[in-house]
């Protein structure tokens, strides 16, 4: 992971707790509107919806493009044949807000198809194979290069909600200031 990203994630994270930046400060999100967004979420899961992603900010940092999204989904029981997804020009961090599951990370695709998202730009899917379980909880962060296959081998809570710190060195996404 570039050592940029990784530095504008330490920001975001230590900054939360500071006013809102002048011109040619920061960005900062308030906790205010994060809150906001995950209850739009949970209302979106609610309408019957089983993933809520939403952009908070997508910005232009010059060399790349850092975002900010707040994701939801829904219950998943254990599948024995999981179809997961991979970025090739998005590395991820979830941060883990609520709820607890296991993701599979790693491996191989199975029969990838390669698609394109009006969200995240490209994106292949397919079944995984030889992939790691990995379980998380509340607090926890996974950090998914970009071509990593991942996905939720299982949800155990009603649902489970984090934040998606996406580094986009490409600018594949749009640019969302508000």
């Amino acid at each position: 992971m570039p050592r940029a990203l990784l530095s504008s994630l330490m920001l975001i994270l230590l900054s939360a707790a500071t006013p809102i930046g002048q011109d040619g400060g920061s960005t900062i999100i308030p906790k205010r509107e994060v809150n906001e967004v995950l209850l739009q979420g949970l209302d979106n899961l609610a309408a019957g919806r089983t993933v809520s992603d939403i952009v908070v900010r997508h910005l232009d940092v010059g060399d790349e493009h850092l975002g900010v999204s707040v994701v939801q989904r829904s219950k998943v029981e254990i599948r024995d044949n999981v179809t997961g997804i991979a970025h090739p020009d998005l590395d991820e961090i979830y941060y883990v807000l609520s709820g607890t599951g296991t993701m599979v990370n790693g491996g191989d695709f199975v029969e990838v198809q390669s698609s394109e998202s009006a969200l995240l730009g490209p994106m292949e899917r397919g079944r995984i194979r030889g992939g790691i379980l990995q379980y998380v909880e509340p607090g926890d962060i996974a950090i998914i290069p970009k071509g990593m296959p991942h996905a939720w081998h299982k949800i155990d809570t009603d649902s489970i909600s984090y934040i998606i710190f996406r580094g986009d060195p490409h600018k594949v996404m749009d640019v969302k200031t508000q």
